[in-house]
């Protein structure tokens, strides 16, 4: 299938919700139609409080994603090198694994009373398993005889990483940062809602429910899933096929 056939097919499947949100804004008393909505979506652009709501949680985002990517990195190095470090750490990446992401979410706010901090170390407890175990199993899955290799001919991290590391743990990473990436999003929500904070994403979608402002209710998710899917299909595929355009 061509790259034009995949881009029709993908934007098929989205115009087919359109119809379908039609029959649920009949069915239901809390569901407003799309035509209502759409027609508050350009005043609801054009605010300013709406960016700077969507950039606070952007920000604890990629914050909390940039920590929770450096922590698996670091653990997974660990948990593939040595055996002993690998199976203490390996417990204590499980239990973050199985962690539920509202009780994390209310611990950290809880320890760290609802400041920046605990909105961006949520996230990175919730993401850093997930690219822990990821890219463990992108160097164990590395040819040994490779990296024997490399010690023989006397390799530099840099190239030993380049050319032996990287192509092996690669799709790994991508894997588990799809799953990160998705997981941040959701849990940053849960993390305002709870926090009770006053701006960002999910303080807004929690106002606007509280006092059952319906038509700002559905913008917010409109938003949310416009975003993920950007970040998603525009920035995280396009980088993977770029990382992989050698195949």
């Amino acid at each position: 299938m061509s790259r034009i056939e995949k881009s029709a097919w993908s934007v098929l499947a989205l115009l087919l919700l359109i119809p379908l949100w039609y029959l649920a804004a009949a069915q239901a008393t809390f569901i407003e139609s799309p035509g209502t909505v759409l027609k508050a979506l350009p005043h609801f652009l054009s605010s300013a409080d709406t960016w700077s709501n969507i950039g606070i949680t952007l920000a604890r985002v990629l914050g909390g994603l940039a920590l929770g990517i450096a922590a698996g990195f670091v653990a997974a190095f660990i948990m593939a090198r040595s055996a002993f470090l690998g199976e203490v750490l390996g417990y204590y990446v499980t239990a973050a694994l199985r962690t539920p992401s509202a009780i994390a979410a209310i611990l950290a706010l809880a320890i760290f009373k609802g400041s920046e901090a605990g909105y961006v170390l949520v996230v990175a407890f919730i993401t850093f398993p997930y690219m822990a175990v990821g890219m463990r199993d992108g160097l164990k899955s590395a040819d040994r005889e490779l990296d024997e290799m490399a010690q023989i001919y006397h390799l530099g991290l840099l190239a030993k990483v380049r050319h032996i590391w990287v192509p092996f743990v690669a799709p790994y990473v991508f894997a588990a940062l799809r799953n990160a990436h998705a997981l941040a999003w959701k849990v940053i929500v849960v993390a305002e809602i709870f926090g009770a904070a006053r701006m960002g994403f999910g303080a807004k979608f929690d106002h606007a429910w509280e006092y059952m402002l319906m038509i700002e209710v559905h913008l917010w998710l409109l938003v949310f899933m416009v975003i993920v899917l950007l970040a998603e299909y525009g920035l995280i595929r396009n980088l993977e096929k770029y990382t992989f355009r050698w195949r």
